[in-house]
């Protein structure tokens, strides 16, 4: 059996058709980035963490010498748009734990007044490429085809989506409520801004809100620098001093 704790963080009124968008860790943390952003720059509001004995059994140690949980989180918006959206640092490691915990989210949210989610994650393509599709996947034909109108992409190569981007959609349906997921390929292997960028474009055209990029646009051009240095390393060449320090890129 799957333990699940929820900690409430502060009482808060439930929004009135809110979004719920989901930003766990997944391929390129395409989706946890864009969400994140999300927060970031409206301002969310932390009201509830999960904890979940199928996380993996181990603490983070940050630069300052403490120590973080593995955790969801839920963050509340209320404007432009009302969104539940839901961080966090890891994901269920078995099979049930991700039934389980992706069940969890779906009612949580709910609860805080979201009718419709959106599920955000990576397609690996396992290369770095300049122009970076956006793919949709939804619990209806008439959803999927709007937002190929808006500009994404179907995959025709059929495939799956594994974890709770895939699951959440499952559990949407099952509870009344549309779901979407949107996955910005990217070359999987490196947290990837502008792919990031991409799915966070295509989900403000779709639910209707501006939201300012230049800090995505400043990270993927970071990121940039860094693949252009380990690719004149790996050429035998010296890179270029830039002025920036990319040891770390996150």
């Amino acid at each position: 059996m799957v333990k699940i704790i929820e900690n409430k963080l502060i009482d808060a009124e439930p929004l009135k058709d809110a979004v719920l968008i989901e930003g766990l860790p997944g391929i390129g943390h395409v989706g946890r980035v864009a969400a994140e952003h999300i927060v970031e720059e409206f301002n969310g509001e932390k009201v509830l963490e999960l904890y979940c004995d199928d996380f993996p059994p181990q603490i983070v140690v940050k630069d300052d010498g403490t120590i973080e949980y593995m955790k969801n989180e839920f963050y509340l918006v209320k404007e432009p748009v009302p969104m539940v959206i839901v961080l966090g640092n890891t994901q269920a490691l078995s099979p049930k734990g991700q039934y389980v915990l992706s069940e969890k989210i779906v009612d949580i949210a709910m609860k805080y007044g979201a009718t419709k989610t959106y599920t955000l994650g990576g397609f690996g393509i396992g290369k770095i490429s300049d122009e970076l599709k956006v793919y949709v996947a939804s619990t209806s034909k008439e959803l999927s085809e709007q937002h190929k109108e808006l500009g994404a992409e179907f995959r025709t190569d059929g495939g799956s989506i594994i974890g709770a981007a895939g699951l959440m959609l499952k559990f949407s349906k099952l509870k009344g409520i549309e779901g979407i997921c949107l996955m910005g390929e990217t070359p999987g292997y490196l947290v990837d801004p502008k792919s990031a960028g991409n799915v966070l474009e295509m989900l403000s055209k779709a639910i209707g809100f501006e939201i300012d990029m230049k800090k995505l646009d400043e990270r993927a051009k970071e990121m940039e620098k860094f693949i252009e240095k380990v690719q004149m390393q790996e050429q035998g060449m010296q890179a270029p001093q830039h002025q920036d320090d990319l040891s770390y890129i996150g």
